[in-house]
């Protein structure tokens, strides 16, 4: 198991989809309980994580360098867009991981709302999650992290 990255807040950040929330529940065990009323919005907000996950993943070393510089640049960033564009970003800085980041922070807040309601099972969550998921698609698109592949029919269920 790898070394906690710095600071703690980032290391949760990264996280984010299997760190314990409320009661206990994950991002991704909340949405195997949203996926039962609302399947395919559950659907969307996985592929999500999983293209975050995977755009976040070959940045790992470069996270764990220089966390805490990249979580103050963060800190002044207020959208993708300006990640890209303005400082008060050093140099040495990648952008494209402060954008990263910029939408982790999204879907870490998402995370909260789904495993809220998947403890209380009150509200409705739909125009949270809708309202995310455009943003982070966008996001995701902005940043030219690719969608996800599907599986070949054919390969479904065999294993």
């Amino acid at each position: 198991m790898a070394a906690p990255l710095a600071p703690p807040e980032l290391d949760a950040l990264v996280d984010l989809a299997e760190r314990s929330r409320v009661d206990d529940w994950s991002l991704r065990g909340a949405l195997c309980r949203y996926a039962q009323p609302e399947p395919i919005r559950a659907a969307a907000v996985l592929s999500l994580v999983r293209r975050w996950e995977a755009a976040l993943h070959g940045y790992l070393p470069v996270l764990r360098r220089d966390g805490a510089g990249y979580m103050e640049v963060v800190a002044h960033a207020d959208s993708v867009d300006s990640a890209s564009a303005s400082p008060p970003a050093p140099e040495d800085i990648d952008r494209r991981l402060v954008g990263l980041l910029l939408i982790g922070e999204k879907l870490d807040a998402l995370g909260d709302v789904v495993a809220g309601w998947a403890v209380a099972r009150q509200g409705d969550p739909r125009e949270r999650i809708d309202e995310a998921v455009r943003d982070v698609a966008v996001d995701l698109d902005m940043l030219g992290v690719p969608e996800e592949e599907p599986i070949p029919r054919g390969m479904r269920g065999r294993g």
